[in-house]
């Protein structure tokens, strides 16, 4: 719930720039800066909260975080400016990004061993989950007050603060990760950067930042650009519409649910494999055909494996740092470490997007980055039945 609720918040920006754009008067490009701001706070947030998790317990900066971006959520409904936005939206980005990093670690350590990649699939689910919240909640603003300018977005950003009630409840009945307390029966070691460079943790951690950054940059090179393409270039007007949104949205729940039912049978390595390669497919498809029968069953299949994919991530973050003394930070870098490809994929599909060509080649990109993180995930090993060291 606290990462449907993230997500929540972070499709609101996207959802809400036009009605910024009318009422602030000011430009796209000023307008991008303040999701590039908030980016930067979610990779910091998550970096610092999982080093927060590390010393304080998970539950506890989990509630924190939720409480945090709640809070700044729903003072952006008071914003008078872009600027005030653009320090609000950082402010709740630091909240986003380490809700995920002690949530992901509370999950991992705490479902068995033997159905730990359920735990994560179900956790991930909140992706597609919050994005359809998002998307109803600004359907009903918009279509109940004509449209969300002239302030209307100020009510969406009031709903942002709800989950702060959440935060409430998760710090006071959600129980601790059982391996985090059995380490707090003597002086705590204190979380930090050098404690991931010791021999047998570098060399994993650096494998698995690589195969999320890739898998990072899969993701938002094709949910940044893909509708723009298939509007500007196949003339598929339907790519504006809800019915685009929702088969990707719903691709990305029917694959979540099938990672679920996999990943602890087959294993990690075939399961992220696999997703992939459904990924890349689904992207050549959309990149070379031009059938809406078959672009919107391609939309569907993306929704499959290029948001699917994350339904692992975190039980096998943990899993490659079964051994780190410091798990809470380690994942907390290797996931938002890994948010630097998703920064760096639209900028560069958006180079590369100077004419029909150019735009083929820029979303080809993302093919090449599937290719490159299903090769770090066969050099990666096999780490479904790892025992997580307390």
């Amino acid at each position: 719930m606290g990462w449907t609720f993230e997500v929540f918040d972070v499709a609101l920006l996207a959802l809400t720039i036009p009605a910024f754009l009318s009422d602030f008067h000011v430009s796209k490009a000023e307008i991008g800066i303040v999701a590039t701001i908030q980016a930067i706070g979610m990779i910091i947030g998550g970096i610092i909260g999982g080093g927060a998790a590390d010393r304080i317990g998970r539950v506890r900066t989990l509630s924190y975080a939720i409480g945090w971006y709640a809070v700044c959520t729903g003072i952006t409904a008071a914003a008078g400016s872009l600027t005030s936005v653009e320090i609000l939206r950082f402010l709740a980005g630091l909240g986003m990004g380490a809700c995920w990093t002690a949530g992901a670690a509370l999950v991992a350590e705490t479902w068995p061993t033997a159905h730990r990649g359920k735990g994560g699939a179900l956790m991930q689910s909140g992706m597609p989950l919050g994005n359809l919240l998002a998307l109803g909640a600004t359907a009903v603003v918009a279509s109940g007050h004509g449209g969300l300018e002239e302030g209307r977005w100020r009510m969406l950003y009031l709903l942002g603060a709800l989950p702060l009630l959440f935060a409430v409840y998760v710090r006071l009945a959600t129980p601790e990760s059982p391996l985090w307390l059995a380490r707090d029966t003597g002086p705590r070691t204190r979380s930090s950067i050098r404690s991931l460079a010791t021999p047998g943790i570098r060399r994993p951690l650096l494998t698995a930042l690589t195969f999320v950054f890739f898998i990072q940059y899969l993701f938002y090179s094709v949910n940044t650009f893909l509708p723009t393409f298939l509007v500007e270039v196949d003339h598929m007007a339907f790519a504006k519409s809800l019915t685009y949104l929702v088969a990707l949205q719903f691709g990305a729940i029917v694959g979540f649910t099938a990672f679920a039912a996999l990943v602890d049978g087959v294993g990690r390595r075939p399961t992220f494999v696999g997703y992939l390669l459904v990924g890349a497919c689904a992207i050549g498809l959309l990149l070379t055909v031009r059938l809406p029968g078959v672009v919107l069953a391609a939309t569907f299949l993306a929704g499959v494996g290029i948001s699917g994919v994350f339904a692992g991530v975190g039980p096998w973050a943990a899993e490659m740092m079964h051994r780190a003394p410091s798990r809470g930070l380690a994942m907390g870098v290797i996931y938002n470490g890994g948010r630097v490809g998703g920064a760096i994929a639209p900028y560069a599909v958006g180079v590369l997007a100077i004419d029909t060509a150019g735009f083929r080649l820029g979303l080809g990109t993302a093919i090449v980055s599937a290719a490159l993180a299903i090769v770090m995930m066969l050099i990666a090993p096999e780490t479904r039945g790892r025992e997580l060291a307390a």
